[in-house]
């Protein structure tokens, strides 16, 4: 693990050596990610078969699959931020073909090796997905696209990568013929786009009020409503980047005021969503908050990897995990459907606590066997 960034003293003024900024693996990420999918597993856990229902509340409560994914999206969005802004930098600017490549060497090996064995399981068992859960499944519309029965649920996670992909149709083609990479104020002013079109989507969904044939567009797993998450993590990207003396001093001058505001912005909004209360609130702007909570955590971690809480996160388990998570994510929903759906009886790998095992080794295998593989090949395309 790197040093930290900034000096341990933590004086008021900090300078973070720019040759840093270029390292190929930013600290605490990797542990960010493994929070994530935590979160994910534990609010899945309370749907699977054999869980003790006198646990549920305080499942519900610490474990939240949505604050999980809405995680994952701002790390997404600061990470292919921070990888553009570095090859326009060292290049001159962003080949697209490259940047397409690397996602799909990313993505899709998983993603439709999970899908494989989805269609073996309804060729073999008496599992069912409709023709439509498969299209959106295909063409990255889960989420947009609404489907009912079994499959609702075991390939409904994807509506996430779905969120993402689409995502990023638009930001890497407009950070290029817009120049994005040397106009910082215009890449934020477009990011803030999202930040004030997505509350009006959630207020929309929230309130029932349109057709049913668009209601999709204003769901709580739709682009439309979650596009400001990435938003604010390509915005953390630009400001670290490209200004990292400012973001030294408002992390680095007072870190424990720093890291309290971060959690208010977090901690608040989920407080008061849960308690129903404020709603007028929460439901447009409470996911904003709490990405804007978790952007300064997570810019605060980066710089400062061994302060606190943030060292746990780059400790050697914790940040496997995290290498792990997309493995993880993406086979977790499969254990923690319906043993009958399949035709089975209740099973240890499809019931609590057995399915978390079931997953990390299945997870374990995808990343050895599909994800490490391809890395040489995307670190190739990275450095051509």
């Amino acid at each position: 693990m790197p040093p930290s960034l900034l000096d341990s003293s933590l004086s008021p003024t900090v300078a973070i050596p720019r040759q840093d900024l270029y390292q190929d693996r930013l600290p605490s990420l990797d542990g960010w990610r493994a929070v994530s999918i935590l979160l994910v597993l534990g609010g899945h856990s309370v749907s699977t078969a054999g869980f003790p229902e006198n646990w549920t509340t305080i499942f519900v409560w610490i474990f939240n699959g949505d604050l999980g994914v809405r995680t994952f999206f701002i790390i997404s969005g600061f990470l292919i931020t921070w990888l553009m802004l570095r090859e326009a930098e060292k290049n001159g600017c962003v080949n697209l073909g490259h940047f397409y490549a690397r996602r799909a060497l990313r993505i899709l090996p998983v993603y439709f090796a999970f899908l494989g064995v989805i269609g073996l399981l309804q060729w073999f068992t008496p599992f069912r997905q409709s023709g439509g859960q498969w299209v959106a499944n295909l063409t990255f519309t889960t989420g947009l696209l609404s489907w009912g029965g079994a499959g609702a649920w075991t390939t409904g996670h994807l509506w996430s990568l779905a969120v993402e992909e689409q995502f990023y149709i638009f930001w890497p083609v407009g950070f290029v013929l817009l120049v994005l990479a040397r106009r910082s104020r215009l890449a934020l002013l477009l990011l803030a786009v999202p930040l004030v079109l997505a509350p009006v989507f959630r207020v929309v969904g929230y309130s029932s009020l349109v057709p049913a044939a668009i209601s999709s567009v204003f769901s709580p797993y739709a682009f439309t409503t979650n596009f400001d998450a990435l938003a604010i993590g390509c915005a953390g990207a630009i400001a670290l980047f490209r200004r990292p003396d400012l973001v030294t001093r408002f992390v680095g001058s007072s870190p424990r005021v720093t890291a309290m505001l971060g959690l208010l912005l977090l901690l608040v909004p989920y407080i008061l969503s849960g308690l129903l209360l404020l709603g007028f609130l929460t439901v447009p702007l409470g996911k904003t908050l709490q990405s804007l909570g978790l952007i300064i955590l997570i810019g605060q971690s980066i710089l400062l990897p061994g302060w606190g809480f943030y060292s746990v996160l780059n400790a050697t388990l914790v940040a496997w995990v995290g290498t792990l998570s997309y493995s993880l994510y993406i086979w977790q929903q499969l254990f923690c459907s319906q043993p009958a759906w399949f035709g089975w009886s209740e099973v240890w790998w499809m019931s609590f606590p057995g399915w978390l095992a079931a997953t990390f080794i299945v997870a374990a295998a995808s990343y050895y066997l599909l994800e490490s593989p391809l890395m040489r090949l995307r670190a190739k395309l990275r450095s051509a």
